[in-house]
């Protein structure tokens, strides 16, 4: 009988002097990689995803996998865990990935990874990932049903609305506490836990109060979400209370801190205080929340005390922000207030105002030039030999920069350099200098028997290191 091609082979290796098993480990390894892009999908800012693409090794040889890096122009948002750095032949591992986005919108990257496969020393593997922010918009968010008698009911209806980007999904709808017995909430049809719902699309939920007996009945349905900023937003329930509403006066609402125009910082916790005041019941009862451009401030503490006052502090968006309280009384009834400040990104250069007093709207006099710059760069420069009033002078620095102001007196007979100012918004300033009044002819106000030329000369050289905000 011939011999099977196996014995052959054997044969013919064991005739050449050659180890079979040698043969068998320089084969030459196969790398693949399933699936060939990594995509993440939608993953909340402030969360992050982690995903395992198999490696396998379809090759003969043992696959070696001695590095693996992100490609230039990759993302940073991506980061890589772990990857088989050794695989036999037909072999499995995992390279595991996390996807963690710092902002809204589309990511992509190249993993290379560094393999002993002779025709592919450098395998990639694409990856992609979409930063998301759902928010949840409810609408109204108090239901009040009036009076109901004891076997009676009344049903009222609310929105929930998905905003913003990515996919809203509600994790859970609960009643908190054992109180809420007098509510019935009827959900939609397909309606299971969690429940997504896509950008720009709405709900409704349908609640029935129906009263075991004539006592005031008050709770809330929490809706536990992937808003990252609202988290747990809340529709507040109201049912047989005294008053009607139609007869209530609105809350009076007024912001105390920050005031309109003030500066802050991205990084920066910035205090919000307000009083609130309600001529038909405590203010303690009233439900209120702050938010900045329409996005509820959920870390900010808005309870009223029993004294009226509400104390808060939360970080705020970048940019003109419009920061607003609202406040519902037990009825429904709402009071409004709301500022405008600015928002500038930390590490980036600030807008800052040089004025003559307490206020960046403040003129100035100096008699004759004035040079300003910062860390050496002009920004400012009256040199036409004659004195001026100036009007703010608005630069853009850092702070810890160095600011430098040099005056010069021209002519005989008066030096004058009127106090400055450094401010930055409406809320922090930087007293500069006092007042230079210097002059040679004894009927001024100024008059220096030592002050005699020669002109021009320097009245001020002074260097300020910006300490705000």
């Amino acid at each position: 009988m011939p011999p099977t091609p196996l014995r052959t082979s054997l044969s013919l290796l064991l005739l050449a002097g050659c180890d079979p098993d040698q043969a068998l480990n320089t084969a030459e390894p196969s790398v693949v990689v399933e699936p060939a892009t990594v995509d993440f999908g939608e993953v909340v800012l402030g969360m992050y995803g982690e995903i395992g693409a198999v490696v396998r090794n379809d090759g003969l040889g043992t696959l070696t996998i001695s590095g693996a890096e992100l490609e230039s122009g990759s993302s940073s948002d991506f980061t890589l865990i772990s990857w088989p750095e050794s695989l036999k032949a037909h072999e499995e591992g995992l390279l595991v990935m996390q996807y963690t986005p710092d902002i809204e919108g589309e990511d992509w990257g190249t993993v290379n990874l560094s393999t002993n496969e002779p025709d592919k020393p450098l395998f990639p593997v694409g990856v992609t990932g979409l930063g998301v922010k759902p928010c949840i918009d409810i609408d109204p968010e108090l239901l009040w049903f009036g009076t109901v008698a004891p076997g009676e009911s009344v049903t009222k209806t609310f929105d929930v609305r998905a905003g913003c980007t990515g996919t809203l999904s509600i994790g859970s709808a609960v009643y908190p506490g054992n109180e809420i017995e007098a509510y019935t909430a009827t959900f939609p049809e397909d309606w299971a836990e969690p429940y997504t719902v896509r950008t720009g699309f709405a709900f409704e939920v349908s609640v029935t109060f129906a009263p075991p007996d004539t006592n005031e009945w008050s709770g809330e349905l929490w809706f536990n979400s992937n808003d990252p900023d609202d988290p747990v937003s809340a529709v507040t329930l109201r049912g047989n209370t005294v008053d009607d509403p139609t007869e209530n006066v609105a809350p009076i609402v007024e912001i105390l801190d920050p005031n309109v125009g003030e500066y802050f910082l991205d990084n920066q916790l910035v205090t919000l205080t307000a009083a609130v005041f309600d001529e038909d019941e405590a203010v303690t009862n009233l439900v209120c929340s702050w938010s900045a451009n329409g996005s509820k401030l959920s870390s900010a503490d808005a309870t009223p005390s029993a004294e009226g006052t509400i104390a808060g502090a939360s970080q705020l968006p970048f940019g003109d922000v419009d920061i607003s309280l609202r406040c519902f009384d037990s009825e429904g009834v709402m009071g409004e207030d709301s500022v405008r400040v600015q928002v500038w990104k930390a590490d980036e250069p600030l807008e800052y105002v040089i004025s003559g007093g307490d206020t960046e709207f403040d003129y100035f006099m100096v008699d004759d030039d004035v040079n300003m710059a910062v860390n050496g760069v002009t920004f400012f420069d009256d040199n036409n030999d004659t004195s001026d009033n100036h009007g703010p002078v608005h630069f853009n620095a850092k702070a810890g920069e160095v600011l430098h102001i040099v005056a010069v007196d021209q002519n005989p007979t008066e030096g004058l350099v009127e106090p400055m100012v450094l401010h930055w918004g409406t809320g922090k300033s930087q007293a500069l200098n006092e007042e230079i009044c210097l002059s040679s002819d004894p009927a001024n106000d100024c008059f220096d028997g030592t002050y005699a030329g020669p002109w021009p000369n320097v009245l001020m050289d002074e260097e300020y290191v910006i300490s705000i905000p």
